[in-house]
């Protein structure tokens, strides 16, 4: 999954020789959003230890309650919104493949890495607390975590091996209880090949009207047939997929411009302040004035 520079986090987590990076935040009442869209190579575990709060993976929502994780695959867009209007508090861990092997060519790569960070081998996203004995497994993902949250958030070196050794741990588990794609998914690799060109095209032209008729022509065909297998694909519908890149853009163009917002509605095509405003929110969790204003963590 590819996505555009400027919507990679900016920090970086640990070192070149331990990239593992620990964030603990309190987030105060009345936050709305506590971080907006945005994606970075690493892999993270992220846990809620107080308020609750919807956890936006890609296009899946996550009610999270205190004790719940989620899983964030490397490249995966996400955002979190506070939903109860008290104090929030998480714990994130974030981490390279490299804590795990530096060389992502290694036969043990090829097996437990690229799997997963190539959509092959799928794993859980989503861990809420629960007392289920089937859980047992989670019980002990949320214990490692603890161990890790346990060090100081800016000294990590010397708990290094022991942090090593229960991302390796965690990754154990997860590996586990994941599933392996669906053969279904080689169909969606060859869809996602014909689309291509769909998806060129919408990026070079997103600032101008563009219709399903005009995107289905480019393959050519029917529209019933390319909205369905633009969906199955791509897990939304061409039109929700056009109008979520107008929103991506225009938030590059809030966070590095001084333009209107009305002109940076028109810049990303849409001629309606009105339903600009109202698509934004419902991407993004807050208006594109309360963006501008506010900065990803």
């Amino acid at each position: 999954m590819s996505r555009k520079k400027e919507y990679e986090e900016k920090e970086k987590h640990g070192t070149a020789q331990f990239p593992v990076g620990l964030h603990k935040l309190t987030y105060p009442a009345g936050t709305d959003v506590m971080f907006y869209v945005h994606w970075h190579q690493e892999f993270e575990f992220l846990v809620l230890t107080e308020g609750q709060v919807l956890f936006t993976i890609e296009d899946r929502e996550y009610l999270m309650n205190p004790g719940d994780i989620v899983f964030i695959n490397s490249n995966y867009l996400h955002t979190a919104k506070n939903v109860c209007g008290g104090i929030c508090s998480f714990y994130a861990i974030d981490f390279s493949y490299q804590v795990l092997n530096e060389d992502i060519h290694s036969i043990f790569s090829k097996k437990y890495i690229r799997p997963v960070l190539n959509d092959k081998f799928i794993f859980p996203e989503f861990m809420p607390l629960s007392e289920d004995r089937e859980k047992e497994w989670q019980k002990d993902i949320r214990r490692y975590l603890r161990e890790i949250d346990d060090c100081p958030e800016h000294g990590l070196e010397p708990f290094e091996l022991m942090i090593r050794s229960r991302i390796f741990a965690i990754w154990d588990i997860m590996t586990q209880n994941g599933t392996r794609a669906h053969k279904d998914d080689d169909i969606e690799n060859r869809y996602s090949e014909r689309l291509e060109p769909v998806i060129n095209y919408i990026k070079e032209n997103y600032a101008y009207e563009i219709s399903l008729a005009e995107l289905a022509g480019i393959l050519p065909m029917s529209e019933g047939q390319f909205s369905r297998v633009f969906k199955q694909t791509m897990k939304m519908s061409p039109i929700q997929y056009l109008m979520r890149y107008r929103i991506l853009q225009s938030c590059k163009l809030l966070q590095d411009t001084d333009k209107k917002i009305g002109e940076i509605a028109n810049l990303s095509g849409f001629n309606n302040i009105s339903y600009f405003n109202r698509v934004f929110l419902n991407t993004i969790g807050c208006t594109p004035k309360e963006y501008r204003g506010n900065s990803s963590y």
